[in-house]
């Protein structure tokens, strides 16, 4: 209920997060043990999410934006930060990948596997993501391409440009039409295929 709990949780959580990794170094488990720390949503209304915009709850980058850390041990490099975008579904790749288990062929895997790209084997590739939350009575929709960002809150459209502003606060849809425009129509696209998809798993 207060900051001060708050900041005691993430300490413990940190602490605990400690162990798991010095017991992997004394069990000799360490080089062959991939760790992935992150979360499932951006910050809480106790944290402080600057300099991203909004918290949990919200498709703002203070909502959805969230530490991933990976670590194995001579197979990815230490402290090294990389620009690329992923999602949580891109775990699923990862660890399939990283323990030569194959995927399922139909449907297919929606994420990809971020560990050659971590690994400095592979570039960062560009991406086009979605999301849509609706909870209460908010509905927003969102779609990142590149480093462009539409945000769709209720009947407000607004667009950002994430790399020159992470946290959101100019709003180019007026200069900027032709990213709207091409937004919207992947939105679009996105939210018809996702429907049918959900229809057809649950048409008796």
């Amino acid at each position: 209920g207060t900051r001060q709990d708050y900041v005691a949780m993430l300490e413990r959580a940190d602490q605990g997060v400690g162990e798991i990794l010095a017991s992997l170094d004394v069990l000799g488990l360490a080089a062959n043990t991939l760790v992935i720390f992150t979360s499932d949503n951006g910050g809480e209304w106790l944290a402080h999410n600057l300099p991203l915009f909004h918290r949990k709850w919200t498709l703002w980058e203070g909502g959805i934006r969230v530490p991933a850390i990976f670590r194995w041990p001579g197979r990815l490099p230490a402290g090294r930060v990389s620009p690329q975008v992923g999602v949580t579904m891109d775990l699923t790749a990862s660890i399939l990948a990283a323990t030569n288990t194959p995927g399922p062929e139909d449907p297919g895997l929606d994420g990809i596997d971020l560990l050659p790209i971590l690994g400095g084997a592979s570039p960062v590739v560009e991406r086009t993501l979605f999301w849509r939350m609706f909870y209460v009575n908010r509905r927003q929709r969102a779609v990142r391409s590149g480093d462009w960002k539409l945000v769709l809150d209720g009947e407000a459209a607004m667009v950002f440009n994430l790399r020159s502003d992470l946290g959101e606060r100019n709003d180019l849809a007026k200069e900027r039409q032709d990213v709207a425009r091409r937004l919207r129509l992947l939105m679009a696209t996105w939210e018809q295929d996702v429907d049918e998809e959900a229809r057809a798993v649950t048409t008796p």
